[in-house]
């Protein structure tokens, strides 16, 4: 179930810092050494919805397979609340899983999972946010990701990216409209 965008906030679902769902916020990056929190049985399960999610394609390898879950397990032990919502979430997963087909995540096929997946998205919206933002946020931010797709970590200005020199032209069209605020009197 590989999503084309990235997850929009659901009506009426409180948004933090852009359209990231306000249940996927954490106020800084993933700690690098933290207890684990989910069990082998929610790991397993956590990476096969994550290899759903972003699949194997191109050379490029899945979310499971990559150690995101490491990541958000991090991620997880540092957040009491976002805890809480994952293993609700992961829990909401298994018990679908056995509603729609007698039978757990993993054992599923692809078209079975999706539809699992998106019966959990629709009745867990604000774990279904949580968990594609943090699926992103920790594949496309690791180094083998980075590397094949080209991307040059490196830090902005003066060092980093090179713009190009400012043309003064650019605002020639905005100059020539007429003010929209009102001259000091």
């Amino acid at each position: 179930m590989q999503q084309d965008q990235s997850h929009q906030p659901l009506a009426g679902e409180a948004t933090v810092a852009g359209p990231q769902a306000a249940s996927a916020v954490t106020p800084r990056e993933s700690p690098l050494v933290a207890p684990n929190v989910l069990d082998s049985e929610q790991e397993a399960l956590l990476g096969a919805v994550l290899n759903r999610l972003i699949p194997e394609a191109d050379g490029m390898p899945g979310a499971g397979d990559l150690g995101i879950i490491a990541t958000i397990d991090r991620t997880l032990a540092a957040y009491p609340p976002l805890r809480r919502l994952f293993c609700d979430g992961l829990v909401a997963i298994e018990v679908e899983s056995g509603r729609q087909c007698q039978s757990g995540f993993a054992d599923l096929d692809g078209n079975r999972q999706d539809a699992v997946l998106r019966a959990v998205e629709h009745d867990f919206p604000a774990f279904f946010a949580a968990l594609i933002d943090h699926t992103y946020r920790g594949y496309y931010t690791h180094p083998h990701v980075y590397q094949a797709i080209g991307y040059m970590h490196r830090p902005p200005q003066p060092l980093g990216h090179e713009l190009p020199m400012f043309d003064p032209a650019m605002l020639d069209t905005q100059r020539q409209r007429a003010p929209f605020w009102r001259q000091p009197g």
